[in-house]
């Protein structure tokens, strides 16, 4: 689309509708994490919304590192999905405070299998942050040589005129 001739004028509305496109898919899956987030309890204990968040509702977000956005816009939806997904979901929830209930649940059956609750969170909330900072630096690296071609494309293209001219003006 972005090739097309007839959208050349409007070529800087896919700036526009992506990240709209990606804000909704936060907040609607943000209200679906809020009430679907106590469904794997009985198998994976209290520690189970992690696991859903990682492999349900973040792993569209990878699909963002083969995203051209600019840098400031993928801050913007990594910094948003955190405050969804980890900070108003879980404190605001129907079911309770989520991080608390991974606390009582530690303290009063001990520990799920060999390692106790908050330890299983961690690894995944690890990789949760790691895909956010590793989105943000691929933005970032993506934009600078994105950049550079521009620069050097402009370069070639001012260095051929020149040689043109040049060509034009040892053959009169």
């Amino acid at each position: 689309m972005y090739q097309m001739k007839r959208f050349e004028k409007h070529r800087t509305w896919i700036f526009y509708f992506t990240p709209a496109i990606y804000l909704v898919f936060i907040a609607v899956n943000g209200f679906v994490f809020a009430f679907s987030n106590q469904s794997y309890n009985a198998l994976y204990g209290p520690t189970s919304w992690i696991l859903l968040l990682i492999f349900v509702y973040a792993s569209p977000l990878a699909s963002l590192f083969f995203t051209s956005l600019p840098p400031l816009v993928m801050l913007e939806l990594m910094t948003v999905f955190v405050l969804v997904f980890l900070v108003i979901v879980p404190l605001c929830n129907p079911a309770g405070n989520l991080w608390n209930l991974i606390d009582e649940t530690a303290t009063e059956k001990g520990a799920y299998g060999r390692m106790p609750p908050l330890a299983n969170s961690i690894a995944p909330m690890i990789l949760l942050c790691v895909l956010v900072l590793c989105v943000s630096v691929v933005s970032v690296i993506v934009d600078i040589s994105n950049r550079q071609g521009f620069i050097n494309k402009k370069i070639i293209e001012a260095l051929t005129k020149q040689r043109e001219k040049t060509h034009l003006q040892q053959k009169e």
